[in-house]
């Protein structure tokens, strides 16, 4: 999502005022990277399992089962010294830089898109006595600033913002919502552990590329709040500030080639990587997007209740959908529909009839020629609905 969605999602704060100073931990060296690497992923693994058992919060057993699947590949954990609220925790920590290259221009479009290739660095620290006490950052640049980017999808690369998430151990999920971070990531010549080109853990599609250990120098400190979106059972609340001095945490680098697809296959920019932990809403509606070319671009955004029963639907403002154009050649936003809008800032709902849609209609005039991407997404703090289409403008 970006900046733009709404204006619980916005950027709501600059750099913290002042930078918390964490006391140095023990070495950062690499532990035995085999076995304890081994040992932590067999932990998230039993952890998620327990998640899906317990019937618990979808995206809480993906992270568990995706950091699982990150530390399979990347073979080592660092020990390192987190500061929460102050207080200097032992952590355990892991790290991946993933560089995709796509090529959005689809094989029957008259486009000359250059390929763009796309960055994400994630940091994933858990306490060292109780795994569930979790920590990541995730940015593209070191110039991102913290900011409350609640799902780090492909859209999310383009907000400039860096996603900070922490989960208490107790329940709680917490966003950042201000700070600043940096990532200085330096490549080994090892390569990856054998078999990890075949991992499907970052999700990615179509991957064509390599995969070597890395350093990671990591330094941030921001402040988080209870997730606006309502995740199940999630019992975050008040404030808490969350910082890593320079430490240096062990991991991977992977260099990834998308080529372009068919029009039955997704754009190649809805393959790029995710970060293992993304928070959003616990509750997802089936949705489409369609787009006709006349001139103007009518887009069409339906969001259908597949359930027999109601559901009702809640939105923190008068806001309850918006659309975003992503201009394929240079990677930049070049319109948000509610851009120069202005909502009322109370609690919305409405409910949908079992088998019943919403559809919301809008025009929008590109700039010029070319091949865009256009997300459409329902704005609401207690269903995710997203949908995205491929607007080629002659």
């Amino acid at each position: 999502m970006t900046d733009r969605i709404s204006p619980i999602t916005r950027r709501v704060a600059t750099v913290a005022a002042a930078v918390l100073f964490v006391a140095c931990g023990d070495s950062t060296s690499p532990l035995d990277g085999d076995s304890d690497a081994a040992l932590a992923a067999q932990t998230f693994s039993k952890l998620a399992d327990s998640v899906t058992r317990a019937g618990g919060d979808a995206d809480v057993g993906t992270a568990y089962s995706g950091i699982a699947g990150i530390l399979r590949m990347g073979g080592q954990v660092t020990p390192i010294a987190l500061a929460i609220d102050g207080v200097a925790r032992s952590f355990m920590a892991t790290a991946m830089t993933v560089e995709t290259t796509v090529n959005d221009c689809p094989p029957s479009a008259q486009c000359v898109a250059p390929p763009t290739t796309y960055s994400l660095r994630s940091l994933i620290a858990w306490e060292k006595d109780n795994p569930t006490r979790l920590v990541q950052i995730s940015s593209t640049t070191n110039d991102e600033q913290i900011g409350a980017v609640l799902d780090p999808s492909s859209l999310a690369l383009y907000a400039r913002m860096a996603s900070l998430v922490y989960m208490d151990g107790a329940g709680g999920t917490y966003i950042g919502t201000s700070g600043a971070q940096k990532f200085d990531v330096a490549k080994r010549a090892t390569p990856c552990p054998a078999g990890v080109e075949s991992d499907t853990t970052l999700r990615i599609l179509r991957p064509n590329g390599t995969c070597t250990l890395a350093d990671h120098a990591v330094t941030f400190s921001g402040r988080v709040e209870p997730s606006p979106f309502l995740l199940t059972s999630n019992t975050a609340k008040g404030t808490h500030t969350i910082a890593m001095n320079g430490q240096t945490v062990h991991g991977t680098f992977r260099t990834l080639t998308i080529t372009p697809c068919d029009p039955s296959c997704y754009p190649p920019v809805d393959s790029l990587s995710v970060p293992p932990v993304v928070v959003r809403p616990s509750n997802q509606l089936l949705a489409t997007l369609s787009a006709t070319v006349n001139g103007d671009v009518t887009l069409t955004f339906t969001v259908k209740n597949p359930s027999a029963n109601p559901v009702k639907v809640v939105y923190p403002s008068s806001q309850r959908y918006d659309f975003t154009a992503i201009d394929s050649t240079t990677g930049k936003g070049v319109w948000s529909w509610s851009a120069n809008k202005s909502f009322l800032q109370a609690l919305a709902e409405e409910t949908v009839p079992g088998g019943g849609s919403l559809t919301f209609v809008e025009k929008w005039t590109p700039p010029k020629r070319g091949l865009y991407l256009v997300q459409a997404r329902l704005t609401s703090t207690s269903h995710r609905s997203e949908a995205y289409a491929s607007v080629v403008v002659p």
